[in-house]
């Protein structure tokens, strides 16, 4: 059970606290929270409507919130001393407000550096906020002091102009920190100089940020004297073998920058690069699991080994300094890097679609898209013990020290990890008790250094250190000793206080056991036969009263003859005698088949199977016996059908919710008995599906619909799927596809990284949309120029790998020319879409591509050159927005107004973008559809009204203006901002005026 590779952290669980932070905006569905910060004590969330919720962390409860007018906050930092927050909106207006409020409001300052681009970082020092944005640009905004305790004055300057986007700022004292997409500085805002860390560029969002290390680094020239900002002005950059004057105070800080490829520079504060650090192939290990809610109140935890591959490659985005490493995220995944041994680096991807993270010491806040907020800890094994066994969750605690065995007892570990001696005490699994005996010695012999001699000679067992390291959440206001130092006497008297009681307690405690062991004894005299009393106890072991001494335990617990066994469903033991063994076998198959009956009407739960299952079987061997047997039985009752169908049901089932699965498909894989027979399941219980006529003769998959066509357990197949690829027999997967065509779709999954003209025949036949989707980036014009070859002949019904017609499917009706032309649209643009099909016109069945794709082809080629990512939501809204005769009337005027070869702009007419879910009017389009013909636009005008889009954001007029809609009509951009097109055409505007342009 314990695993020598297993690094010593645990990542947690906490309690949920999105209910509560959700709480405030609960009945108001406009507002959503867009970004957070924590503190000390503090979670603050900027939210769409401009205000700052702002509530306590521990407990999680909400404080205040903070108005603001000046539109959504998309970025917000907490000042250390938590009594300024400073926050940015969208048009770039950086705004500090103090978090207490006064008789005439909040006070607030503001600056105006970054305006008309996006913030992008920021980051406090003291009573000093920097700011970064996506221009490259780095402005201070310091507090100086009140006036008249109403308002703040305050300093702003633009201090660096630097050459692209910033990924990430952070501070220490006198030294800011500024990551960009290409490079990282170090700034000494003393100086007002900075310099570039490293020669090497970069391209991409990397982070850096400053961490204190055991080891002193040097730091160049010495300099003591503290300076405060007085006169702000533009910093200088220096050169390269210029080094600043740095204080003793960052003598034990480190730099740390992100890298491609999974890699960290380690450089000094003054600049200097000392090593690289590489994490590559430690995070090709398998994800660790975390300790969920659920795991820690059922005490139970599995964690998967370790594979070895290839390793993988993760640009760290952000990073941050943690009490024991450093830590970094993507959109699926945490990583705690460990910088003192790179083996101890952990990885989680538990969570999918984070939108962002912040940490505190060693908490870890993440904020999902679904704006779910989670809460985990980060801590050293050593702690997390100490924890689960002050909550009394024995059972995790004990398994917990024997999957860390090698650890604790190859490591120094704290004296104060004596308490789990206790235990012994407390445990009831025996054999689990035995399999940690080893580990309590050690711990027991660690006992004697925790001891302490008073003056007065009485030998104090300190024991606060279990509560000190449990939850520093609970002690941050009680950092300082409210009544100041205690005198060493004082001290003394209060632990020797805790020895008394401690010693009343252990007292009691001895005179109730001495008690129950008497009325044992007594007990042994009545009437109730010794034998008897044995048997029960050996039923009720687990009940039984914890503190009976071991010797005496293990006594009553003594082999007894064959006649007085009894049988107990939880024990691993076999029975001898083959009679009761058939007889068991029997009872589980009719438990089983009972278990099949019930689930037709849903009345059993899922997890009921295994438990049956696992109660008499050991491995797969067994389980696969086990399930010919439940054949059997169902013929011996004469339910001929469901013997042929029941006992694959169970197999796969059991397969599919067991917790060793992977173990079980690797086994399955290796046994050419299982093999086949996993293989004959899979196929009777999808006989009865529409999947058994969507392969052709060869094998090779026919033309299907996706929707409601996925096979029964599929998941379960995919993952058999990918096992096997994995073990290098691809032949077999070859002909387990012949025999189950669906499962050519995770073959082409599993090939995504081959030449795409190696599978375009398989990719072609299976002519799922979704699927082409998601292969487009990897098309070229040669490669569609095959693709329409290849579809030409399938769009005949033909199969591509044997030639043959089928007639059970039409292709045209599952993906037209039109259609397919779609997908070379955003493949390779418009202008090229049409030349490749011009190329192959002869191949195109007269009237097949129709005025939508000639129309599509022309607007995508003028909207590109002003917008690049505009070209698949334009495509699909085109296509969606083209079955309604006003729609199509609407771009057929457009066309005619850019006849020059321009636009004025790259949105569409609003009855355009209103008859479809992929432009900016998703929500209006959900809410409304379908609508209907010959009035058009005043539905959606009055679809509008309701979804409180009512304003032009340029001249201030009510959108449905009669006279503005004539002179111009209204306009919608992608991302749902409408417009007066008379507004837009005057200010000439191309792109959204309302959003920030990146």
């Amino acid at each position: 059970m314990s695993c020598s590779n297993i690094p010593p952290y645990i990542l947690q669980e906490l309690s949920d606290i999105t209910e509560t932070v959700n709480y405030p905006i609960k009945n108001i569905q406009r507002i959503k929270y867009t970004c957070f910060d924590i503190s000390k004590t503090l979670i603050a969330f900027g939210a769409t409507s401009g205000g700052i919720y702002v509530f306590n962390r521990w407990p999680c409860e909400f404080v205040q919130l903070i108005p603001s007018k000046d539109g959504p906050i998309t970025r917000l930092a907490i000042s250390a001393d938590e009594k300024h927050i400073g926050f940015a909106n969208g048009k770039g207006f950086v705004i500090v407000t103090a978090c207490e409020q006064t008789l005439s409001g909040y006070s607030t300052t503001s600056s105006k550096e970054h305006l008309g681009n996006e913030v992008t970082a920021m980051v406090w020092s003291k009573n000093v906020l920097f700011t970064g944005d996506d221009t490259g640009k780095v402005s201070v905004l310091q507090l100086q002091n009140f006036i008249a305790k109403r308002m703040f004055q305050s300093s702003s300057q633009m201090i660096m102009s630097l050459d692209s986007r910033i990924s990430q700022l952070d501070a220490k004292d006198c030294m800011l920190l500024v990551s960009t997409l290409t490079r990282c500085y170090i700034c000494n805002t003393v100086q007002e100089q900075y310099r570039q860390i490293g020669q090497k560029l970069r391209d991409g969002e990397f982070g850096a940020c400053f961490a204190y290390i055991e080891k002193p680094l040097t730091n160049g020239s010495v300099e003591t004297t503290q300076h405060d900002f007085t006169d702000i002005k533009k910093y200088n950059i220096v050169d390269d073998d210029t080094r600043f004057t740095v204080g003793e105070e960052f003598s034990n800080t480190a730099i740390y920058c992100a890298r491609p490829s999974s890699r960290l520079w380690e450089a000094s504060v003054d600049g200097m690069v000392r090593r690289t650090h590489q994490f590559k192939q430690v995070l090709s290990k398998q994800h660790v699991k975390i300790i969920t809610k659920e795991n820690y109140e059922s005490q139970k935890y599995n964690l998967d080994d370790a594979r070895n591959d290839n390793g993988q490659a993760v640009n760290f985005s952000k990073v941050y300094s943690m009490n024991d490493a450093i830590f970094s995220y993507s959109k699926n995944s945490l990583f705690f890097l460990n910088l003192q041994d790179v083996d101890n680096t952990v990885w989680f991807n538990e969570y999918n679609d984070i939108a962002e993270c912040r940490v505190f010491k060693d908490m870890v806040y993440i904020r999902l898209s679904n704006s779910s907020l989670i809460s985990l800890r980060f801590t050293k094994i050593d702690k997390f013990l100490v924890k689960c066994y002050k909550d009394e969750k024995f059972g995790l605690c004990a398994e917990m020290c024997a999957l860390f065995k090698e650890y604790l007892l190859s490591h120094n570990s704290s004296p104060k990890l004596h308490i789990l001696v206790g235990l012994r005490d407390n445990l009831q699994n025996n054999g689990l008790l035995k399999s940690i005996e080893d580990i309590l010695e050690n711990f027991e012999r660690l006992k004697a250094a925790d001891v302490t001699q008073m003056k007065s000679g009485i030998y104090l067992v300190d024991n606060l250190y279990a509560q000190s390291i449990l939850d520093d959440d609970v002690k941050f206001k009680n950092d300082e000793n409210l009544f100041g130092p205690l005198p060493p006497e004082a001290l003394n008297t209060l632990k020797g206080l805790g020895v008394t009681v401690s010693d009343k307690l252990n007292t009691s405690k001895r005179i109730l056991k001495e008690k129950w062991e008497d009325f044992e004894e007594k007990m042994k005299h009545l009437s109730i036969d010794k034998q008897e009393v044995s048997e029960i106890r050996q039923i009720h072991d687990d009940s039984f009263p914890k503190w009976i001494p071991r010797d005496d335990f293990k006594s009553e617990e003594t082999v007894t003859t064959d006649s007085n066994i009894i049988f107990n469903k939880s024990s691993q033991n076999q029975i001898s005698i083959e009679d009761n063994n058939s007889m068991e076998k029997n009872k589980v198959c009719k438990m089983l088949y009972q278990y099949s009956r019930l689930s037709l009407v849903n009345k059993e739960p899922e997890s009921d199977l295994n438990s049956i299952i696992d109660s008499y079987s050991n491995d797969i061997t067994q389980i696969h016996d086990l399930i010919l047997s439940l054949e059997k039985y169902c013929v011996s009752i004469n339910a001929l059908e469901e013997s042929r169908l029941v006992p694959h049901n169970i197999f796969l089932t059991y397969l599919d919710k067991a917790e060793n699965k992977t173990e079980l498909i690797n086994s399955i894989i290796n046994d050419e008995v299982l093999y086949k027979y996993f293989v004959d399941s899979c196929i009777a219980v999808n006989i009865n599906q529409k999947h058994s006529n969507i392969g052709c003769e060869c094998g090779f998959p026919l033309p299907y619909i996706r929707t409601s066509q996925m096979p029964i357990f599929s998941e379960l197949i995919d993952d058999f799927i990918e096992q096997q690829w994995l073990s290098q027999t691809k032949e077999q997967c070859y002909e387990m596809c012949k025999k189950m065509p669906y499962l050519w779709r995770k073959i082409l999954y599993l090939r995504r990284n081959e030449d795409l003209i190696h599978v375009l025949r398989i990719l072609l036949q299976m002519l799922d949309e979704s699927l082409l989707h998601s292969f487009l980036p990897q098309f070229t014009l040669e490669t569609w120029e095959r693709a329409i070859q290849l579809y030409a002949t399938l769009y005949a019904n033909i199969c591509l790998n044997c030639d043959k017609k089928f007639n059970h499917i039409s292709v045209k009706d599952t993906l037209s020319w039109d259609h397919l032309g779609s997908m070379i649209i955003k493949s390779v643009g418009g202008k090229n879409a049409i030349k490749v099909m011009q190329k192959h016109v002869n191949l195109i069945e007269r009237g097949a591509l129709t005025i939508k794709f000639y129309h599509t082809c022309l607007l995508v080629y003028l909207y590109e050159k002003y917008d690049g990512t505009i070209i698949i939501p334009l495509v699909d809204t085109i296509y969606s927005a083209y079955d309604f005769e006003e729609s199509r009337t609407e771009i057929q005027k457009l066309l005619l107004q850019s006849s020059n070869g321009t636009i004025k702009n790259t949105a569409l007419p609003l009855t355009v973008a209103g008859t479809s879910p992929y432009w900016g009017l998703k929500k209006l389009y959900e809410d409304n559809s379908p609508f209907k013909e010959g009035n058009l636009l005043n539905d959606i005008l009055l679809a509008m009204a309701i979804n409180d889009i009512i304003d032009c954001a340029l001249c201030g007029l009510p959108l449905q203006n009669e006279v503005l809609i004539q002179d111009g009509g209204l306009w919608v951009f992608k991302c749902g901002h409408t417009f007066h097109g008379a507004c837009l055409n005057l200010n000439k505007i191309k792109l959204c005026p309302s959003c920030t342009i990146k």
